[in-house]
């Protein structure tokens, strides 16, 4: 049977390496970005930090996090299983703690469009609730669909990462421009 796993999870092999390498390397050009920026930085926006540019990080590390228990070799599907159900459900209790703060925020400040809501709350929550949902297809023996979760989730993760980050960036340049 893990003989049998095994084969399957090479298969996956090459997009959890792209996966990995462009969460990666998109994280440090955040890193770049911000750096780039901090001189914008005063405590207005430095209070939203923790709303704003952590999540983006987070959900980079997912993405690396999730390729590099994807990509070990000889794994099992129990122990891949319980990786996703334990570090999903952890990802899911942050992202549902910050999409209430965001919609909080949101409600007084009516601050954020359809596609914003999308990206900053709608996509990530729904990421996090596939990532132990895959764990459990892992531990029940629905492989093809813990494959397909953990892929829908990766890609939400990513591209939730990458529409905040730019939306940061356009941030960024705009404030420069004042």
């Amino acid at each position: 049977m893990d003989v049998l796993f095994s084969n399957a999870l090479q298969g996956w092999g090459n997009f959890y390496f792209m996966m990995g390498g462009a969460s990666a390397g998109l994280m440090g050009l955040m890193f770049v970005a911000l750096s780039l920026g901090t001189h914008l930085v005063n405590d207005e926006t430095l209070s939203s930090f923790p709303t704003f540019v952590t999540p983006n990080i987070i959900y980079f590390v997912s993405v690396l996090l999730i390729a590099a228990l994807m990509l070990v070799p000889d794994s099992t599907a129990v122990g891949t299983g319980l990786f996703l159900l334990g570090g999903g459900a952890l990802g899911l209790i942050r992202a549902s703690r910050l999409a209430r703060r965001l919609i909080r925020m949101n409600n007084e400040q009516q601050i954020f469009n359809r596609w914003q809501r999308l990206w900053l709350i709608i996509s990530p929550i729904t990421g996090y609730i596939l990532i132990p949902i895959a764990g459990l297809g892992f531990l029940g023996g629905q492989w093809a669909l813990a494959f397909l979760g953990i892929w829908l989730a990766s890609v939400l993760l990513m591209l939730c990462a990458i529409a905040n980050t730019w939306s940061l960036m356009l941030w960024i340049i705009e404030q420069g421009k004042r």
